[in-house]
This record gives C-alpha cells, sequence and structure tokens, in this order.
C-alpha cells in the first residue's frame, strides 16, 4: 500500500504541475497525468475498501480503474507522439480502434466471471477462473504493447531533444516501455500459470511484477512531465532570444527601416519578422549597404526567427 500511495502523491503533484504549465496548450499528457492518477488512487486499499462497498460490493471499482488505466495508456501513446512530432493520423485511429476493442473484451470479460466480494487482491482471489485471466491479459497485452510503442517513438527521436530535459525525458519514457513490456509478459505467464493450478510460478514471478508496475508507471510520468518542462525551457529560450534580437534591430530600424504599416500583432516572432523585411527594404531604396555589425545583427535576428520557426 505504501508504494500505492507514493505513486499517487507524484501523480497528483504531476497533474497538477501539467495542468498549470500547459495552460492554453494541448493538455493530452496533462490529461494522462489525470486519469493515472484516478486510477491509482482508486486502488489505495482504504479508499477502495471505503468505495467499492457503495456501488455494489462485486469489485466494480476495479474494473473502472483499469477501463481509467488503458484510457491513460491510449492518451500517453497519442499525447508523447503529438510531443515529439509523430502524430500520424493512422496512429490516432489505431489507438482509438484498440482502445474500443481492449474495453469491450475487458467489461465482457468482468462481466462473465463469478465476481468475488470487495477485495484488494482481486486477481489472487479470482484468479483460477479462465475469465479473469482473459480480463487481465487482455488489458496488460494492450497496456504492454502501447508502452512499447511510446517507447519505440521516443527512440526514434531521441536525436531531435532541443534540451536536456527533453532527452532525459525520452530515456525516461523508454525505460517505463521496457518495464511496461517485461510487466505484460510476467503478468500474462502468472495469469496462466494460476488458471491451470501453478501457484509456485505465480508466486515466483510476484517480485518481478512488484517491480515492474510501479516503475512502468513512475518513468512514462516522471518522462511526460520532464517533456513538458522541456518544452516549456525551449519555448521559453525562444521567446528570449527573440526578445533581445528585436531589441538588438532597434536602432538599425530606426536609421534605416521603412514603415509597411503593418497590423499591429502581439507576436514577437511576427514582429521580428516584419522588423526584418522594412530594414532590408528600406536598404535597398536607400541603396545605402549595411556595416559588417549591421549585417551581423541582422543576420542574428535572421536566425532567431528561423530557430523559432518563423512568424506565428
Amino acid at each position: 500500500m505504501i508504494v500505492s500511495v507514493a505513486m499517487a502523491v507524484v501523480l497528483v503533484v504531476g497533474t497538477a504541475v501539467l495542468f498549470r504549465l500547459q495552460r492554453a496548450q494541448d493538455r493530452t499528457l496533462a490529461v494522462t497525468f489525470l486519469l493515472f492518477t484516478a486510477t491509482i488512487v482508486a486502488n489505495v486499499d482504504p479508499f477502495y475498501r471505503w468505495i467499492d462497498p457503495l456501488v455494489g460490493g462485486r469489485n466494480v471499482v476495479t474494473v473502472v480503474a483499469d477501463c481509467l488505466m488503458i484510457a491513460g495508456t491510449s492518451t500517453l501513446l497519442w499525447g508523447v507522439a503529438k510531443a515529439v512530432g509523430a502524430a500520424w493520423p493512422w496512429l490516432r485511429t489505431t489507438i482509438a480502434v484498440a482502445f474500443l476493442v481492449v474495453v469491450v473484451v475487458v467489461v465482457s470479460a468482468f462481466v462473465l466471471l463469478d465476481q468475488p466480494p470487495t477485495t484488494t487482491t482481486f486477481m489472487l482471489v479470482a484468479g483460477h477462473q479462465p475469465a479473469a485471466a482473459v480480463y487481465s491479459i487482455a488489458q496488460t497485452t494492450y497496456l504492454g504493447t502501447a508502452v512499447g510503442a511510446t517507447a519505440v517513438i521516443c527512440l526514434l527521436r531521441l536525436r531531435e531533444a532541443r534540451t536536456r530535459a527533453d532527452l532525459v525525458g525520452l530515456w525516461v519514457i523508454v525505460l517505463g516501455g521496457v518495464l511496461g513490456v517485461v510487466r505484460m509478459v510476467v503478468v500474462a505467464v502468472m495469469d496462466v500459470a494460476h488458471v491451470v493450478g501453478r501457484t509456485d510460478v505465480t508466486r515466483a514471478l510476484t517480485p518481478p511484477y512488484d517491480v515492474t508496475t510501479p516503475g512502468a508507471v513512475l518513468c512514462m510520468a516522471s518522462g511526460m512531465l520532464l517533456l513538458v518542462i522541456g518544452h516549456q525551457l525551449s519555448r521559453r529560450r525562444r521567446a528570449l532570444r527573440l526578445d533581445a534580437a528585436l531589441a538588438a534591430l532597434a536602432p538599425l530600424h530606426e536609421r534605416i527601416g521603412t514603415d509597411n504599416a503593418y497590423p499591429a500583432s502581439e507576436d514577437t516572432a511576427t514582429r521580428l519578422s516584419r522588423t526584418i523585411v522594412e530594414i532590408n527594404d528600406g536598404a535597398r531604396r536607400a541603396r545605402t549597404p549595411l556595416g559588417a555589425d549591421e549585417r551581423a545583427v541582422l543576420a542574428a535576428a535572421e536566425s532567431a526567427l528561423e530557430d523559432a520557426g518563423g512568424p506565428a
């Protein structure tokens, strides 16, 4: 229970941080954190024992929490794909279809099995039933496949990391993906062994299960948080560079720049782009060559604008 509480605390704090950092931005990763948080909190033993009897006392909270984890893993894969520039349309469709299929299988298997009274060790109590094995293996296979795919996407994008936080975050997610795949294999073997009566195998695999489960969750959560922090740092660095370039061009623009009567804009990249255009227009009209220092300042401004992706 201590591990579950620790994970819950980390995820709650991470959720608050992500929702604040991603204000007015895409919040897919923040939603992922929220779903993971709901899953872990629901499985904290005292809370689970209190809430499950309120909804029938047949471990309905278990299937709800597991479906939230499936949803969270789906948004994790899509959110990371968007964060690293791999948001392909076919991937979004695949994630949506796979999510629906797995949820239907999981809920159907849960309905079919002989549901025990409220217990915090659901698979230990019901794991001898084939329907319980289907219930567990279906979701675990999806989770392992999704986090494994997330790890592969991050591995392929390592060279594109712009900040150290980005790089560390990608590697931590890769580690989480590896742990998730190992967990998938371990759980599948444990479930089959339980059904056929080999509880000795189930007990032998409990230590790696106890390590890989929180390890995968915490690595994925930490990696996501680092990616968002890395993006924020990168945005801040680009913004400061644009501001500096605009300020450096001010004297040159005042001396030689034209007034093209552009509409007002609050976007720094747009204003910098317009300033560069007006300086070039003014230099051509005046037929006055720029000095070496002025050309260097202009080149630095153009480089800053290019690195920032141009005007918005």
